[in-house]
């Protein structure tokens, strides 16, 4: 069939539109060398009276998540529960935060169930929700939550938050990323609960340092 005269024009527009599209694509999952200009290490080590350790992250680890601004501590309580708290930000690079469930599998653990939870923020947020994963390895059992970190933003999904990204990108305006995981373990099921509540209060007393040190 032959193309007409008002065909041509509108054949250019498209393929410009595709090409445009294609390199945007390709941009947005290009990877970033710029550094960041501030550290999460000055996270607090003393919260509420619960008292952290730090933990060794290998070189290897901090090279796959392509940036130094990652940390894991535990946290003890003055009552002697322990809550593990792992934090990777980047002000440019949103590869740093992915979902964990591929490190629990990897590891060797098996999921037991990954539902949807929430915690109230004590503010106008109202509750911020977060993903709930029961893990289980050989004898050691735990409780994980997780969510994601965009500008000043919350959202437990991953896709989400990759599109959050984009969009603030696109207009200019923080899209720095952040995955915020923290667990703690459970005797046994009966437990669960027990283990639930603690990881919500914990993560409500952290909810303002988390504002302070990841911008």
């Amino acid at each position: 069939m032959k193309t007409t005269k008002f065909e041509k024009p509108y054949l250019i527009i498209v393929s410009l539109f595709l090409v445009s599209a294609a390199i945007s694509w390709q941009l947005y999952f290009k990877v970033y060398s710029q550094k960041d200009t501030m550290s999460i290490h000055t996270f607090p080590r003393e919260i509420a009276g619960w008292t952290a350790e730090e933990l060794p992250i290998a070189d290897k680890e901090k090279a796959i998540l392509e940036t130094d601004n990652v940390f894991t501590r535990r946290y003890t309580s003055p009552q002697g529960e322990e809550i593990y708290l792992f934090i990777v930000y980047s002000q440019n690079n949103r590869k740093v935060s992915h979902p964990p469930e591929v490190c629990y599998t990897g590891s060797g653990a098996t999921i037991l169930s990954n539902v949807h939870d929430s915690f109230s923020a004590d503010s106008s947020l109202g509750d911020v929700k977060v993903n709930r994963v029961t893990v289980e390895q050989g004898r050691e059992r735990q409780i994980f939550f997780y969510w994601f970190k965009v500008g000043d933003a919350f959202t437990p999904n991953y896709w989400k938050q990759q599109g959050l990204i984009a969009l603030k990108s696109f207009r200019g305006q923080p899209s720095s990323s952040a995955l915020i995981r923290i667990s703690t373990p459970a005797q046994n099921e009966r437990d669960d609960e027990n283990a639930t509540r603690r990881l919500k209060d914990f993560s409500r007393i952290i909810l303002p340092h988390i504002y302070k040190h990841l911008p």
